[in-house]
């Protein structure tokens, strides 16, 4: 007799990496806006945040990704840490899908950005589900190639043919 396989459990894995790492980013947030600016401590705990999900090969969401910057670990806040503009370097600004949201960090001068009017291209799996199969080709009689139809006879085409 084989083994009952478990039930796999519900939820997220390693569910005590993800209240760590939450901690650690509502840890730093509250001290940056306690203070004004960003701490050693709120710069130590961003710090950990990173090395913990590193370790833990544990996935940041990109809203968290894009609110601590890369280089000092300050939370970006904008008015406070950070400041933000938008750029369109395009040609006098006319394309509105160039538009970038600019987020500079005010602790050490990094500038992250985001494209914020174009349209995210959709994944190779969703495009080309969506396309219908390529028809195939016949050769006829006199030697050229003719499309398959795969649609029925009128009645008139099936006069001639009795």
């Amino acid at each position: 007799m084989a083994k009952d396989k478990q039930p796999k459990p519900k939820g997220v894995p390693n569910k005590h990496l993800h209240a760590r790492t939450t901690f650690l980013y509502q840890a730093a947030t509250y001290l940056t806006l306690r203070a004004g600016e960003p701490s050693g401590l709120a710069l130590q705990l961003a710090s950990d945040l990173h090395a913990v999900s590193r370790k833990g090969q544990v996935r940041l969401s990109s809203e968290l990704k894009r609110s601590v910057c890369k280089t000092c670990y300050a939370v970006l806040i904008p008015g406070r840490t950070a400041t933000q503009t938008l750029e369109n370097e395009s040609k006098q600004g006319k394309k509105p899908w160039a538009d970038v949201l600019v987020l500079a960090c005010t602790v050490c001068g990094t500038k992250k950005r985001f494209p914020v009017g174009a349209k995210r291209p959709k994944k190779k799996s969703e495009r080309t589900c969506g396309l219908p199969a390529p028809r195939m080709s016949e050769k006829s009689s006199d030697g050229h190639h003719s499309a398959v139809s795969n649609s029925q006879p009128t009645p008139d085409q099936e006069s001639s043919l009795m």
